[in-house]
């Protein structure tokens, strides 16, 4: 049965703080944490796939790369330290040039730090890249096992993008493995299928390798994905039968025709293939969405994604949400600058540990 919310702001707040009625008694469906967070990368090659082309199998990008970002429960010792967020945009540095070789690139932290500084007109690029995390770079992983949530990037984006949400769900006792958004050499995503497909692929070889590690219970696996990296990750969970729930943070699975003739073009390309067009997603699927505002409707059509759910599908209308506010960034450069914050992005939070907790640790006060 489908629920649909549309909720205004302070609401939803409330609600994502609140669980279900047990003897007159609310309780909260969010735990006390009760780890630390930890970081590090996996790196390994997909030998079955090639990337860079007219190139000889010595090269080490004959072979697809593939880095995987692990946010985990960790017990820090007294020597570890917390990241600050110039890493991730150093690290994005770092894989732009070996992906993209011969290509260089030398000033991006700053560069992209300074964008998004100014897109959300607060901070300085040196405060934000200064700013500190809660992430302990390679700290000790709790010995427990967990269930393991993988996170498919938005357009062209790694990880970092919600790497506050990350923290959340590694506090409440979750792995989190990150999914790049890399396509065809020399790695740039389009809406083309044949760049989708290669996120989706990734992200099925980093499954198959984590399953190997000792820390992961394989058999509570979950999927989030942010824009397109929602489409990618409802692809994945509609080709494997190993995927218990899947959360869409305003994924362009559900598409809105009429801005773009090319992109509407390539979006029909990939819901007419064969393997779409006889799939349907059976796991429970919770979409949070940006609610535009009264007077922008959309400019043709909408594809009604919904029809090919088959399991229980919610979907949450966030008020005052834009599609930027599904990532951490809006808050991080405003956290950095000092500038007003707003609730919408622990709401974001909130429901996502809900549907994980409800589905993968069967928690029945994460219901709607």
């Amino acid at each position: 049965m489908l629920k649909i919310f549309n909720l205004p702001l302070l609401f939803l707040f409330i609600l994502a703080g609140c669980g279900s009625e047990n003897g007159g008694r609310q309780e909260s469906s969010v735990k006390t944490p009760s780890y630390q967070v930890g970081y590090r990368v996996m790196s390994f090659v997909d030998s079955s796939r090639t990337y860079r082309p007219n190139v000889e199998q010595s090269d080490p990008l004959y072979f697809r790369p593939i880095d995987v970002d692990l946010w985990y429960p960790a017990h820090p010792g007294a020597s570890d330290t917390t990241l600050r967020f110039g890493y991730f945009l150093n690290l994005l540095q770092e894989r732009a040039n070996f992906y993209s070789a011969p290509q260089k690139f030398d000033s991006l932290p700053i560069t992209i730090g300074r964008s998004f500084c100014d897109a959300f007109a607060c901070s300085q690029p040196d405060l934000l890249l200064q700013h500190p995390t809660a992430t302990f770079d390679q700290a000790k992983p709790s010995s427990k096992k967990f269930p393991l949530i993988l996170y498919l990037s938005s357009f062209g984006s790694m990880g970092y993008e919600n790497y506050l949400l990350f923290e959340s769900l590694a506090r409440e006792g979750y792995i989190v493995a990150c999914v790049n958004s890399i396509g065809r050499y020399p790695g740039d995503m389009t809406m083309k299928n044949a760049d989708l497909i290669q996120q989706v692929m990734d992200a099925g070889k980093i499954l198959n390798r984590l399953k190997q590690e000792s820390g992961i219970d394989t058999t509570r696996i979950g999927l989030l994905g942010y824009s397109w990296g929602g489409m990618a990750a409802v692809l994945l969970a509609m080709a494997r039968k190993d995927i218990r729930a899947i959360v869409s943070l305003d994924g362009s699975e559900v598409h809105h025709y009429g801005y773009s003739k090319s992109e509407d073009m390539d979006f029909n390309y990939t819901v007419n293939t064969k393997d779409f067009k006889n799939a349907t997603l059976s796991i429970p699927y919770l979409r949070l969405e940006s609610n535009p505002e009264p007077g922008k409707a959309n400019r043709d059509s909408t594809y009604n994604f919904l029809s090919k759910v088959s399991g229980e599908k919610n979907v949450i209308k966030i008020d005052s949400a834009g599609h930027q506010d599904f990532s951490s960034l809006p808050l991080v450069v405003r956290t950095s600058g000092k500038c007003s914050l707003s609730e919408v992005y622990s709401i974001i939070s909130s429901q996502t540990i809900r549907h994980f907790n409800r589905y993968l640790k069967g928690d029945s006060g994460g219901g709607k």
